[in-house]
């Protein structure tokens, strides 16, 4: 669980590099790039919304999938599970393009031929589309780990 957080700490510098290729960009004369992720307040939540450009969606690779019903519940990759340093399970959801809410999952149990699957007992509802690569930079953009 640490090599995540410190995965997500590492990566999530990228997207402050990718600011800062903007900026210089500004400077040359070349045309200025949005910032490579905009965090909003959720009135009456603790989480905040991220929104990528388009840029930093594709340097980052985020890739996406749909939560699926399963006779346990609901069912995820376990790789669009992370943890927080407080032990929570969260997942990313798209509440539209380029825009992920983090939300708080229950893992019952990690399963599946592969042990790739997480079953859960709460979280977001079937269909419901979550990150599935690129959630630990999307906590840390959230967070603000890339700020000075």
């Amino acid at each position: 669980m640490r090599g995540r957080w410190m995965a997500a700490v590492l990566v999530t510098v990228g997207l402050g590099a990718a600011g800062c290729a903007a900026a210089s960009e500004a400077t040359s004369g070349a045309p200025a790039e949005d910032p490579p992720a905009r965090i909003a307040e959720i009135p009456g939540k603790d989480v905040k919304s991220v929104t990528l450009s388009e840029h930093a969606e594709k340097r980052l690779g985020v890739e996406t999938i749909a939560v699926a019903a399963a006779p346990q519940g609901l069912s995820v990759p376990y790789a669009a599970v992370f943890y927080t340093p407080d032990g929570g399970a969260w997942v990313f959801t798209v509440t539209k393009p380029l825009t992920y809410v983090r939300e708080q999952v229950t893992v019952a149990n990690v399963g599946g031929a592969k042990g790739d699957t997480a079953f859960l007992s709460a979280g977001p509802a079937a269909g419901t589309e979550v990150v599935q690569t690129g959630a630990i930079e999307l906590y840390g953009a959230e967070i603000g780990v890339s700020e000075e």
